[in-house]
C-alpha cells in the first residue's frame, strides 16, 4: 500500500516544472517615472518602451526591458526593488518589494511615482506571452504582455 501510494505521489509531481531562476540586469530607479496609474509593469524591446528609457545608458539587442512601477503616491519614501525574476512555462514572474515610509514618518510633501528598470536576456524570455508582478507577500501587483522576440 506504501509503495503504491509512493508511485501515485511520484507521478503526480513528475509533471509539474518548477520556476526557474532568470538573471537580470538592474538598471536604476527613478521617483519621478511619469507612471500616474497604480502598480504596472512593461515590457519592451528597447528601453524608451518601457518609459524609462533614461535609467538605461544604452539599448542593447539582446536585452528585454522591463519597467516596474509602484505607482502614484502623494509623498516621498516610497520605491519598488525587484528581488527575483523567474521563468514560469509561458509566463516571466518579476517578485518586487514595495516600500512604504513607516507611519509617522517625515517625508516630502510631493507626488511621487518610483519606478525601476531591469533587463533580462531576449533568449530566456523565447516563447513567453505574459509577465506578472508579484509583491512581497506573493500578491499579484499587475500583469502584461511580452512582445514577440525576433532573434
Amino acid at each position: 500500500m506504501a509503495a503504491l501510494a509512493s508511485a501515485c505521489a511520484g507521478a503526480g509531481s513528475a509533471g509539474r516544472v518548477s520556476p526557474q531562476s532568470t538573471p537580470f540586469t538592474d538598471h536604476g530607479q527613478t521617483q519621478q517615472s511619469r507612471h500616474d496609474g497604480g502598480p504596472a509593469i512593461v515590457v519592451a524591446t528597447d528601453p524608451a518602451g518601457t518609459g524609462l528609457g533614461e535609467l538605461a545608458t544604452s539599448a542593447d539587442p539582446a536585452r528585454l526591458y522591463i519597467g516596474v512601477f509602484q505607482g502614484e503616491q502623494r509623498t516621498g519614501g516610497y520605491a519598488v526593488r525587484v528581488e527575483r525574476v523567474e521563468r514560469d512555462r509561458a509566463r516571466v514572474v518579476v517578485r518586487a518589494t514595495f516600500a512604504a515610509p513607516p507611519p509617522g514618518a517625515l517625508t516630502i510633501q510631493v507626488l511621487t511615482s518610483p519606478a525601476r528598470l531591469i533587463s533580462i536576456d531576449r533568449q530566456s524570455a523565447s516563447g513567453v506571452s505574459e509577465v506578472v508582478l508579484l509583491d512581497q507577500s506573493g500578491a499579484e501587483r499587475a500583469r502584461g504582455p511580452v512582445p514577440q522576440s525576433r532573434t
